[in-house]
């Protein structure tokens, strides 16, 4: 399918379609008002060739209202024909915004780079050019040929004359679109980078100001703005000498229009009247074009931001929409053989790791930094799919199930918290209310959360209680709070699988002491428990320990064991460590 200048991508051509009704009224609307446009060229004419020889006042007078009431059906269909144009795109927006975002969010990457980032800002440029000048050109040209044929009516000479310089206007926007295409690309790239180093500082403001980053930043930003916008600079110098040439010829043309039809109304071949009309028709008939040449930029963008969307929209967000409903989750969690490779494709964070958890066992992950332990620990919470390998859930793979239905049966406490903005409750809900999941009983599952997280006393202290709004990342709360607020989301619904990462790195003892309750708490109500973990407090609770090492399970067992070998390797190693140094003396 295509959408007037651009093919449609797969993904979009549903959306496209449902806007097809409005495209059809538009173009309808645009042959009306091509031929309106008609109406000021015969009133002209008539006037010259009529009013003016016979001094004919009444004639004079009808003909006025005559083309009052024709351009002011133009102006109203011209008014119709942006406001459908408009709901076209508010159309669009209904029917794709959504799945964008969904899809975005969908995505297991966490950088998808510039394009995907860019996403909605892209798909804004193609709404925008289908309600403005843009969209509204693409349905003028097309109605071109009606005064290149009135041109030729009333003299070969005239309409050859329109033909040609349309033609030599058409040749300067293509080549002018050819040449800067790819510089055009760059720039959209160049900042697109720029905005998203820009919004990273932002969100990381307080670390700017408190390391004495923000002169550096500031001249680091003004570089990647000098740079992008250079690129936009050199871009406009070239499509301007072009636009001026295309000017030039243009308004040339027209003044040369009307030396023609002087000269051919001199010989005797046209009437007064058609002199005017000669100007007028090629000025109406190159206006378009120009038009066209001066959105051309615009189109291109759409056409970019049409392939970005289709590439974003071509695979559904969740894989298979056909899956079998499968039963509420027991909570049986398997890792098999899983493989988790780092952004360079080369190195491995996570190498074969297999390992299972049964229902009201708690699992502790221990390990040295870099071992691992918080890509195992994404992996089990479905929030990073593994190259190689797979996560199985009751025997089922993770991709059997429904991601969204699946994970409001797992509780994840990440290490940075990850708090969004919006209320407490909002957040220890996971914003269940959109979902259309009742009040009342969202607030109760709410208060039940944040008692077993021990952080129910401590929400009504704050000024609106459990309406507090955050601004995202958990500000306007202190590290520790924030954390046991995350540790309250983590604990909503009473998941079946549990995945704590780090869940006391904030907290003091009142708190390690509430997050060992709601560890007990929920390994009594039979869920599966994995903590990750450096400080053992935590551990106490844990039957069992896997000991990471550089993305391996170097060993796995009752506590106590691995405890017990961890504490004979490290007294190894201290035995040793005399007799290396003697021997290097």
């Amino acid at each position: 399918m295509r959408l007037f200048w651009m093919e449609v991508p797969a993904g979009l051509e549903e959306a496209a379609s449902a806007c097809r009704n409005h495209f059809r009224l538009a173009a309808g609307f645009s042959a009306l008002i091509n031929i309106l446009y008609l109406a000021p060229t015969i009133y002209m004419m008539q006037i010259y060739d009529r009013v003016v020889p016979t001094s004919g006042v009444f004639t004079l007078f009808w003909l006025t209202v005559v083309i009052a009431l024709a351009i002011g059906t133009l102006t109203s269909l011209d008014a119709i024909r942006s406001r459908v144009m408009m709901q076209s795109s508010l159309r669009l927006n209904r029917l794709l915004s959504g799945r964008i975002l969904d899809r975005l969010l969908a995505r297991q990457a966490v950088n998808s780079g510039a394009a995907a980032s860019q996403a909605l800002r892209e798909f804004d440029t193609l709404r925008q050019s289908l309600a403005g000048p843009a969209g509204t050109v693409v349905f003028d040209v097309p109605w071109t040929p009606i005064f290149l044929l009135v041109a030729f009516m009333i003299h070969p000479a005239l309409g050859f004359l329109i033909l040609g310089a349309g033609t030599v206007l058409i040749l300067l926007a293509i080549t002018n679109g050819r040449r800067n295409r790819e510089a055009l690309e760059a720039t959209r790239r160049s900042e697109a980078k720029a905005y998203m180093a820009q919004e990273e500082t932002l969100r990381n403001v307080e670390l700017v100001r408190a390391l004495g980053m923000r002169r550096a930043l500031v001249t680091r930003h003004i570089a990647e703005r000098r740079a992008g916008l250079g690129k936009a600079l050199q871009l406009q110098i070239s499509g301007g000498r072009y636009n001026g040439v295309i000017k030039f010829i243009r308004m040339f043309m027209q003044s040369f229009a009307l030396g023609m039809g002087a000269w051919l109304a001199i010989e005797g071949q046209i009437s007064i009247g058609s002199i005017i009309a000669a100007s007028v028709l090629l000025s109406r008939a190159l206006q378009p074009i120009e038009q066209l040449v001066g959105v051309w930029p615009q189109l291109n963008q759409a056409r970019q931001a049409l392939h970005s969307l289709g590439e974003i929209l071509a695979k559904p967000a969740d894989g298979r929409p056909d899956r079998t409903m499968l039963p509420e989750p027991e909570g049986r969690l398997e890792l098999a053989g899983v493989v988790v490779r780092a952004d360079d494709d080369q190195t491995l964070l996570l190498k074969r790791i297999s390992l299972k958890l049964v229902p009201g066992e708690v699992l502790g992950i221990i390990g040295p930094s870099g071992a691992g332990k918080t890509t195992l620990a994404r992996v089990a919470a479905g929030a990073l799919a593994p190259d190689l390998g797979e996560l199985r859930i009751d025997d089922a793979s993770a991709d059997d199930w429904d991601p969204e239905r699946l994970s409001q049966h797992i509780g994840y406490l990440p290490q940075d918290c990850a708090l969004l903005a919006g209320t407490i409750s909002e957040n220890i809900s996971r914003f269940a209310a959109y979902r259309g999941v009742p009040q009342p009983i969202i607030d109760l599952e709410v208060v039940k959360a944040a008692k077993l997280a021990g952080v129910h006393e401590m929400i009504l202290r704050l000024p609106n209680g459990y309406d507090t709004m955050l601004e995202g990342s958990g500000k306007r709360l202190s590290a520790g709070q924030a954390q046991r607020v995350a540790l309250a989301r983590a604990l909503y619904g009473g998941p079946r699988v549990l995945i704590l990462d780090e869940p006391n790195s904030a907290l003091d003892g009142d708190g390690e002491a509430a997050l060992t309750r709601a560890v007990a708490a929920a390994r009594a109500n039979g869920a599966a428990v994995m903590i990750v973990a450096h400080r053992p407090a935590i551990l106490g609770s844990a039957a069992r320990l896997a000991l990471l090492n550089d993305g391996e399970i170097a060993r796995i067992g009752p506590r106590e064991e691995v405890l017990a070998a961890i504490t004979t390797a490290m007294k190894a190693r201290a035995a040793k460590a005399p007799q290396t140094v003697g021997a290097k003396r």
